[in-house]
């Protein structure tokens, strides 16, 4: 998976994810995050994947303004139970 950042500016960054090496990728502020955003509007501790069952989700992780996706490309979705 790639991320990329969605702002242009001096700072900006592209990340890519090997699930391949982990299960779970921690997105933050803090500089022992695991995906490190330099951005003040970036909580120290803002979001998590995870790779379940070959599905990668995303998770807010109670951050102060919640978590903004944009996707690229094909992004299967379920129906709602």
């Amino acid at each position: 998976m790639v991320l990329e950042s969605f702002i242009e500016c001096l700072s900006k960054a592209v990340h890519v994810v090997d699930f391949g090496f982990k299960q779970q990728f921690n997105v933050g502020r803090r500089v022992t995050s695991d995906i490190t955003v330099s951005d003040i509007s970036v909580s120290r501790s803002q979001s998590h994947f995870q790779l379940v069952s070959g599905k990668v989700y995303l998770s807010d992780t109670n951050s102060k303004f919640g978590t903004f996706c944009m996707v690229k490309g094909l992004l299967p979705l379920n129906k709602p139970n």
